[in-house]
């Protein structure tokens, strides 16, 4: 019983109590500054072997592969814009035949939809947002077109000349 009693004893509880707690202090810094070290040394490093982080985007999709506008149409190109670790093309969409005025909302979704069936036609595929299950109930303008190494949405542009815009990225397999 007498260890017992050594045990129960105040100095003794504070001392135990110290040594936890320099422990549990230790190891929380000792966590913290391998924390700061391997986030240090993975942005070092990252940078140079990774394709795709913030300070290299990777390049957006060209404009060749959107192919020939289609007929009543015009391409213009707004350039590269780089907000992430992946750049995207910015199209504007023209519409030659001025059944429309170029800023109304008419235009856009005639565009939209003009440059979208003329891609379907040329064998890109149609994905639905935000896992719709029926085509019909999904205005062209609010889906995605893919031919497989190129993702098309539209979105919206500033510019006098243009109706409508397309945004053109890379097409990358979920979860990659």
């Amino acid at each position: 019983m007498r260890i017992m009693d050594r045990l129960r004893a105040r100095p003794t509880m504070v001392v135990l109590v110290a040594v936890l707690t320099v422990g549990l202090v230790a190891t929380g810094a000792i966590g913290l500054f391998d924390a700061l070290n391997s986030a240090d040394s993975g942005q070092a490093g990252g940078q140079s072997q990774a394709p795709g982080n913030a300070a290299s985007p990777v390049a957006a999709p060209g404009m060749d592969s959107l192919g020939d506008a289609p007929e009543g149409a015009g391409y213009t190109d707004f350039g590269e814009q780089c907000p992430d670790v992946e750049c995207v093309r910015i199209v504007g969409i023209t519409l030659k035949d001025g059944e429309h005025t170029q800023d109304s909302d008419k235009a856009s979704d005639a565009a939209i939809d003009t440059v979208f069936k003329h891609l379907l036609d040329n064998d890109w595929a149609r994905v639905l947002p935000n896992n719709e299950q029926d085509p019909e109930e999904v205005p062209l303008g609010e889906s995605y077109l893919t031919d497989g190494q190129v993702l098309v949405t539209a979105t919206p542009v500033n510019a006098p000349d243009a109706s409508a815009g397309l945004m053109l990225m890379h097409a990358q397999e979920p979860d990659s």
